[in-house]
Order: C-alpha cells, then structure tokens, then sequence
C-alpha cells in the first residue's frame, strides 16, 4: 500500500524525518482500512461535500494544499531567517498539509445510490476531529495533530501554531478558489 500511496502522492518523500513520515503512512493506512477505502479512491473522492458535484478530488486537494505549504515555506523562510529569525518546521508543515483532511476518509462513505455522503462517524465527528484521532492514534506528535485539529473553522478564534497557520491559508485558498470559479462564492 505504500507504493501506491506515494505514487499518488509524491510529495510523502519530501518529509525527512522517518519517524514521522512512518506516522504519516500509518494514519492513511488506518483511514483507509476504516473507512472501506483504497488508495486510488483518493482520485475520485470530492474533497468537500459543500460544493455539489465538486469537481476536485481529495486527492488533487491535499496534493494542492501540501505543494502551495512548500512553496511558503521556502520562501518564508528564506526571507525571514535574517529579518527575525522566524522559520517554519519542514516535517511539521509538510506532514500536516498532507494530513489536513485524512479524516475525510472516515467522514464521508458511499450510500446505497452510490451518492458520497457523511457517513455515521461523519455527522459525530467532522474530519479535523477525526483526522486528529487517527494521526495520535499512529504515533503522529502532537505539533503535527495540531494542525490537522486546527486547519478548519474549528480552529477559527484559536491558537494556531505558525504551521497551522499556513495550512489553513492554503487549505481555503484551494476551497474558496473553486468556489469563485463555479460562482458560488457569496
């Protein structure tokens, strides 16, 4: 399975701690197997149930969110490392944007018509929820989870670590972008 979770998604291999890249591995093999899943659903899943027939999967989204969090990254810290000294966590960000919807894989399920809907765990618990679960529950640390916790409007009012802040901008700019372009952005 994780051949085929890095053929989808590549951008695994730019995390360089192997302990947490394991976690990273780990959380998607237990979403998956939860949630009835195989790694190339990902490429048809929609990664938001707020946009009918959302024309985006979850996996373009996560891919999407986890490369604009890289290039902020490099050029964050490229500026700010003489101007104050600020600097992002590489794994830290780069685990989190990957791991910033998992949850969706226990979220949403197939009904009887083949329609994506919420699943029972879903309308309990939304995905950051979930998502976090899953991630402490695969040896994730709790920097990282906390990203995966916080990336939503769940965390609005909030701390967000600096990484957390980021894959929230990322994570709404994907979403409120497609809005625009279908026209449903109010």
């Amino acid at each position: 399975m994780r051949e085929k979770l890095v053929a989808l998604m590549p951008e695994i291999e730019w995390i360089q701690d192997p302990k947490i890249k394991e976690g990273v591995f780990a959380t998607y093999e237990d979403a998956l197997k939860t949630g009835g899943w195989q790694p190339e659903d990902m490429e048809w899943i929609p990664f938001t149930l707020l946009i009918p027939d959302c024309p985006a999967s979850l996996l373009v989204h996560t891919r999407g969110v986890t490369r604009m969090a890289k290039v902020i990254y490099d050029e964050f810290n490229a500026l700010y490392k003489d101007n104050g000294g600020f600097q992002l966590d590489h794994d830290t960000l780069i685990a989190g944007a990957l791991l910033h919807d998992v949850g969706k894989l226990v979220e949403y399920e197939k009904n009887a018509e083949g329609k994506m809907v919420k699943s029972r765990l879903g309308k309990d618990l939304r995905h950051p929820f979930s998502g976090t679960g899953l991630a402490m529950r695969n040896g994730v640390n709790s920097r990282i989870a906390h990203t995966i916790a916080v990336h939503a409007h769940e965390g609005d009012g909030a701390y967000r670590s600096p990484e957390a802040v980021v894959i929230n901008k990322c994570d709404f700019i994907n979403f409120e972008s497609i809005k625009s372009f279908l026209g449903l952005l109010k």
